[in-house]
């Protein structure tokens, strides 16, 4: 390799390059972010890694962004350029042209979840066994849904082979927790004598070189320029700026190649030929001018300026007047060229008409429109709101002042844009504005646009705004007869709003709804009458009204499949299941287990979403309590990924549930709930809840003391009042179990459904039986649990019935039950039956915790080995591996800037002791290695022996096993929770 082919002064950069390609290649996927202020030399070290991948065998492909108006996607466009057509699949609605793409008013993060999956899945075909290396530079002119997908690429891809490389200028904080870094600084005194001798052949005397690096910066594109204008004779004068450096050396090109150059560089830094010859009259000879003078190269994309410096400098030359006139007459000519059917994203002439000024106003409007049409098509929302907000700026600047009829399309096109992006706040604000202009235009449809796209951001439960409510009675009087479907859908969503308010207006909700279906029915429209069956399903949704709601559902589900609507069929199925667990009926299960075919069936992630979510809830009115934790957590996943409203409310619900029947640790920190969240008064009992699953037996009624059962709303659902009931039927006072069975008395028969089959959390003869036990109240605790037990056998649901039978148990005062060992034999006896069992570690740890019910053992006196309580403190906390990293990040800076070897080292054995250090100090996965990994080893062990000696005890006794695993809990601590009071003679 010669001088000139080296990149001077990146070796360590480069160094940390090939590791990153190195752990790519061995089967994690990498995201290495090169940054630094332009002509560093970001593009050549991508260059050089991407040479040495492809000499590696890597597939590479490249892409690289821009700012003048390019579509979204623009990068992962060029990089779906190299692969072939037919192996693209899903993924080619990237790479389609403007005007194709997702369909209008498929659901945005759905369409946006699945073009991302698809890319992820190509290029995780695309890495192979040979591996894959993305290059993306500047990076800092990507849109955003680019950068959202490239983010997504970053957490999901896992174990695929692929190195994801990119170049910004400035590193933005979305990508900063993902990526590895590599900020570039510039040379050193030695570095810049290196790449002028690269240039210029002789090495320069030291003088020289230090003047270059002083004015440079050890920029190494300021170095080469200065180094060339020294060399074509302008001696040792070194010019006082980087633009005087840029406009000598323009100076040198013909008048018409300067002329050609200023056109090109209003066209923007990818510069299309097609649209210079429309711009300039110049010949193939002043191009050849500027290629060979190395200011334009060119690409497959087109013309391409060597650097933005060039581009900028020229721009900076142009007067204003002749820029504008540049900028319109650029518009025009893309105008032209997309009616002639050469694929010119809208954004591009947008670009082009607003950079014209306000003479070009108007055709800046129409063009920005499109371009947020465009975006939107393609998922790309933030960008699609960007697009009409520059429209409605545009039209600002015309001549037909602020009521113009042109914004309200605009201000309801963006108010999607801002609602699809998650910008919830700001779409409000912007159907206000629409709203505040229909009125104004006296335009009552433009009125039910912005009051129906207030009323879909939805609010908090019980939050509804009153002028929600006022903004669609408004709507839905000023809209005029014969718009039925309109009228019937205000209507509907005023209905829905009015039983949402602190204290809802049922009675008005009923007579409003029943006109909503009036006018659905009169307009013979059954997606408008579907709507309108299921507001009226909700109004009604009251605990004991099931049979009541089943005929509207039926209803329902004829108009849902009238209208051929399969998300609406799958809504009323979901409804139908929920009203018949309500009331114990076994189809219940079947049509919960139909709805979870039809929403994985329905071809988006919102469905799929649904279905895990059930699945789960399916899972645990089964019995099949792990499958429902696997199933909740797959959900919650995916909820997340997709933005989906009620993810974190579904899982959490799921695990208040599980834990009624399982002892389960916190999944994340304790409930924090904003003050001014309905449920918030709440909190105490969902705190005293979550400590109760996790065993904390004594935490949990410290948490609940005190607590008033009154709190509970009147209620809509029952789960919040069987959760209060469960909670003090094992923590509570006396007059908290009283005031929960009085409240829940009242629906005795029933079963706890909570919303849409989120979670099922048992009988409520169940909650009043143990309710009635911790009274003391034995004959009414029987009767009840009795009735439990009979609905649970009914609807198969068999862990709840289990904890319904163990409860019996322990009121009908079964005999003493038997755990004894004698010698190598144990000899087990439960409900009348008894077994031998030969001696295990597993069994002596279950004979300490049944000596002890209701105690915590650690698991570490179970081994006989105490350790520690410091056990559980990282090797390094926080502020030691910040420490580490800062300190990491300064010596990489010495070694670049070293001034002999001897010094760079001292400085390199430093830094790798330190990695040393931070290495040791990770485990498995990276996770911070902790302190006293014999706690950790005693919990495995304690565990895998519990778990076997239970497995044992099934076999021989499914009776006590079922028993044991419904009560014995493992983990740090380890015990046995039974329900009341349990007599075992252990020995």
């Amino acid at each position: 390799m010669t001088v000139s082919e080296r990149l001077v002064g990146r070796d360590t950069v480069l160094a940390t390059a090939r590791a990153a390609l190195d752990d790519a290649l061995a089967g994690t996927t990498q995201l290495l972010l090169v940054t630094g202020e332009p002509g560093i030399g970001k593009s050549a070290v991508l260059g050089r890694v991407a040479a040495e991948a492809a000499e590696r065998g890597c597939t590479v492909l490249r892409a690289t962004c821009w700012d003048g108006g390019a579509p979204p996607y623009w990068p992962w466009i060029q990089v779906l350029r190299g692969v072939p057509a037919a192996a693209l699949g899903p993924a080619a609605e990237i790479v389609a042209g403007p005007g194709n793409g997702a369909t209008p008013g498929a659901d945005a993060a759905d369409s946006r979840f699945r073009l991302f999956d698809a890319t992820a899945a190509l290029v995780t075909r695309l890495s192979g066994d040979a591996g894959l290396v993305v290059v993306l530079d500047d990076l800092q002119w990507a849109d955003d849904a680019s950068l959202r997908l490239l983010e997504f690429l970053a957490r999901h891809l896992g174990t695929a082979r692929v190195l994801l490389l990119g170049a910004y200028r400035e590193l933005g904080a979305g990508l900063a927790g993902l990526a590895q870094v590599l900020p570039l600084r510039g040379l050193d005194e030695a570095g810049v004598a290196a790449v002028m001798t690269a240039v210029a052949g002789p090495r320069p005397d030291r003088e020289l070189a230090r003047k270059v690096w002083r004015r440079s910066g050890g920029n190494p594109l300021f170095v080469r320029e200065l180094t060339r204008l020294v060399q074509a004779g302008a001696g040792d004068v070194v010019p006082e700026s980087v633009r005087d450096i840029l406009l000598s050396r323009l100076a040198r090109l013909s008048q018409p190649c300067a002329e050609l150059l200023a056109v090109a560089a209003v066209c923007g830094r990818v510069v299309r030929p097609e649209l210079l010859g429309r711009l300039t009259d110049a010949g193939a000879d002043v191009l050849e001018e500027a290629t060979t003078a190395r200011v334009l190269t060119r690409t497959g994309e087109g013309l391409l300026f060597s650097h933005d410096l060039y581009r900028e400098t020229l721009l900076e030359e142009l007067t204003a007047g002749r820029r504008a006139a540049l900028h319109a007459a650029a518009g025009h000519a893309l105008v032209e060229l997309r009616a002639a059917g050469v694929p010119v994203p809208a954004s591009e002439v947008a670009a082009q008409f607003l950079a014209a000024g306000p003479q070009s106003a108007a055709d800046a409007a129409r063009a920005c429109a499109l371009a947020g049409a465009e975006s939107a098509r393609r998922t790309a929302h933030a960008d699609a709101a960007g697009h009409y907000r520059d429209a409605l700026a545009a039209l600002d600047l015309g001549a037909g002042g602020p009521d113009l009829p042109e914004r309200r399309q605009l201000l309801a096109d963006l108010a999607t844009a801002l609602d699809h992006a998650g910008r919830t706040d700001e779409s409000r604000a912007t159907y206000r504005a629409l709203a505040e202009l229909a009125r104004r235009l006296g335009d009552p449809v433009a009125l039910a646009g912005a009051a129906l796209g207030l009323h879909g951001l939805g609010f908090r439960s019980g939050g509804v705004a009153d002028d929600h409510i006022r903004l669609l009675t408004e709507a839905a009087d000023a809209l005029p007869p014969d718009a039925r479907v309109l009228r019937s859908r205000v209507r509907t969503a005023l209905a829905r709003d009015l039983c949402q308010r602190p204290e809802p207006a049922t009675e008005r909700a009923v007579a409003v709804v029943r006109e909503a279906r009036a006018l659905a029915e009169e307009a013979d429209d059954g997606e408008t009458l579907t709507l309108a069956l299921l507001a009226q399903h909700d109004i009604t949704w009251r605990p004991g009204s099931a049979t009541d709601r089943l005929a509207i559902i039926a209803d329902m589900t004829a108009a849902a499949d009238r209208a051929d609507d399969p998300d609406l069929v799958a809504q009323a199925v979901l409804l139908r299941a929920t009203a018949l667990l309500e009331l114990g009926d076994p189809d219940g299960r079947a049509q919960l287990h139909a709805y979870t075919r039809l929403a994985d069936g329905l071809g988006h992630a919102r469905g799929r979403w649904g279905a895990r979510s059930r699945r789960a809830t399916l899972a645990l009115v089964d019995g099949r309590v792990d499958d429902a934790i696997a199933h909740a957590a797959a959900a919650l996943e995916l909820g997340v990924l997709i933005g989906q409203p009620d993810a974190q409310a579904v899982h959490a619900t799921m695990l208040l549930s599980l834990g009624l029947v399982r002892p389960m640790a916190p999944a994340g920190p304790l409930i924090e709930l904003d003050p001014a969240d309905p449920v918030a008064p709440m909190r105490p009992m969902l705190r005293a809840a979550v400590l109760l699953a996790a065993g904390e037996q004594e935490l949990a009624r410290a948490e609940f003391r005190g607590f008033a059962v009154g709190t509970v709303p009147q209620p809509t659902y029952l789960e919040m009042l069987a959760l209060a009931a469960a909670t003090a039927a094992a923590v509570g006072s006396t007059e908290q179990r009283e005031q929960a069975h009085a409240r829940l008395a009242a629906f005795a028969g029933q079963h706890v459904v909570v919303g849409g089959c989120a979670s099922y959390s048992g009988a409520v003869d169940h909650h009043l039986g143990m309710l009635c036990a911790a009274l003391g109240r034995s004959a009414d605790a029987t009767a009840h649990l009795r009735a439990a037990l009979a609905q649970y056998d009914r609807l198969g649901a068999p862990v709840w019935a289990e904890h319904a039978r163990a409860e019996l148990d322990r009121l009908s005062a079964a005999p003493d039950r038997v755990f004894h060992r004698d010698g190598p034999v144990w000899t087990i006896e439960y409900e009348g039956r008894q077994v031998l069992l030969p001696h295990s570690k597993g069994l002596a740890d279950l004979a300490a915790l049944l000596a002890a019910p209701h105690s915590e053992v650690h698991a570490s006196e179970l081994l006989g080995r105490p350790v520690a309580a410091t056990g559980a403190d990282p090797v390094l906390d926080d502020t030691a591996r910040r420490a580490y990293r800062a300190r990491i990040a300064q010596l990489d800076t010495a070694i670049a800037e070293a001034a002999t070897d001897a010094e760079a080292k001292r400085h390199e054995t430093e830094r790798a002791e330190l990695v040393r250090a931070v290495t040791a100090a990770a485990g498995l996965g990276r996770r911070p290695r902790r302190l006293g990994d014999d706690a950790e080893r005693a919990r495995k062990a304690v565990t895998a022996r519990i778990h076997d000696a239970v497995d044992r005890i099934l076999t021989a006794h499914p009776e006590l096993g079922l028993h044991l695993r419904a009560t014995v809990h493992t983990g740090t601590y380890c015990g046995y929770r039974p329900v009341g009071e349990v007599r075992w003679r252990v020995g």
